[in-house]
């Protein structure tokens, strides 16, 4: 780290790295690490958020605060808040024009990455998030994912970014003061914690994503999560849908309920496959409806119909019938 950084808080630092934690004392050191390694030659701040945890995640964070008391500050909550509170009360602690997104159990692999992003961002003020390529690894380091994601290096918009969420949150610097754009209900969409700011920034600039690879995301920092299957995560994106839309302005309405309609046919599909029949009929109808009439006409009226046929079967023939049919 340059000296530059060495007087970070005292001097207003360009950017705030703001680091969440939920026992992580096994991993936070290299991701604290990956930021001091960054060279630049702007004053930057290291900002820690401990969400109450069990282990020894607090004293670890602690112990780089000593170290570096010009650049590390520390916050470690007294109960557990969840980690959406965790990441908006971190961020309105940060002091830097900019905020650099990194989980406890992510790491930075570049260390031309911090100033590579202020540039693109102090350049150009229409570009509102800046990301990059990063790498899928497992916690004992084993690459599952050379690049992600497969979109295109570029410029990308509302549209772009409501299709998917192709930012990985440790690759992310964003312009501080985004976060307080938030709906209220961002409190409440919790494993999405990235998505709704992602969305509710490009209303007011573009997001660029770096033609680089500069970081590593780990994989079994959601580990928990992933394991609760696809239809989880279907409806959590179907959720988000419903909740965004009363967000955004009604030109982008369209594509919205296009991308929501395909989330409740993949809801419709995995609960027929279950035999949850009453279910699956009610996600199909909400995927017929979601989009404009003509848009995924043939797709959607398929999920309908199969959803009310299976559904049939199950009224009329009963338990027997179903099990005869899987």
């Amino acid at each position: 780290m340059q000296s530059g950084a060495n007087s970070a808080i005292r001097s207003s630092p360009l950017i705030s790295v703001a680091i969440t934690s939920y026992n992580s004392e096994a991993v936070i050191a290299k991701a604290i690490e990956s930021a001091l390694a960054q060279r630049t030659d702007f004053p930057f701040e290291i900002v820690i958020s401990d969400d109450y945890s069990s282990d020894g995640t607090a004293a670890v964070a602690e112990s780089y605060r000593v170290k570096y008391p010009d650049v590390v500050r520390v916050f470690a909550r007294q109960q557990n808040v969840g980690t959406q509170r965790n990441y908006y009360d971190l961020f309105e602690q940060c002091k830097g024009k900019y905020i650099a997104w990194l989980d406890a159990d992510d790491y930075w692999t570049d260390p031309e990455k911090l100033s590579l992003q202020a540039k693109v961002l102090e350049e150009d003020p229409s570009v509102v998030i800046c990301g990059h390529f990063v790498r899928w690894v497992t916690r004992e380091g084993e690459v599952v994912r050379e690049r992600f994601p497969t979109v295109m290096p570029g410029r990308h918009g509302v549209i772009d970014i409501l299709s998917r969420n192709f930012l990985s949150s440790t690759s992310v610097v964003f312009r501080n003061g985004l976060q307080r754009k938030l709906p209220a209900w961002y409190f409440d969409v919790s494993p999405l914690t990235d998505w709704p700011l992602y969305v509710i920034a490009a209303l007011s600039g573009d997001i660029v994503l770096l033609d680089r690879s500069m970081a590593d995301y780990t994989l079994s920092q959601t580990g928990a999560l992933w394991s609760k299957g696809n239809l989880f995560w279907h409806r959590i994106n179907a959720d988000f849908y419903e909740r965004v839309e009363r967000e955004l302005p009604a030109k982008f309405h369209r594509a919205l309920r296009r991308n929501k309609g395909k989330e409740y046919e993949e809801i419709a599909y995995i609960l027929r496959k279950e035999g949850s029949f009453q279910d699956s009929r009610k996600a199909a109808v909400k995927a017929f409806c979601s989009p404009a009439l003509l848009d995924s006409l043939g797709s959607k009226s398929k999920s309908l119909l199969a959803s009310l046929v299976r559904e049939a079967e199950w009224r009329l023939g009963g338990a027997q019938t179903v099990s005869e049919k899987q």
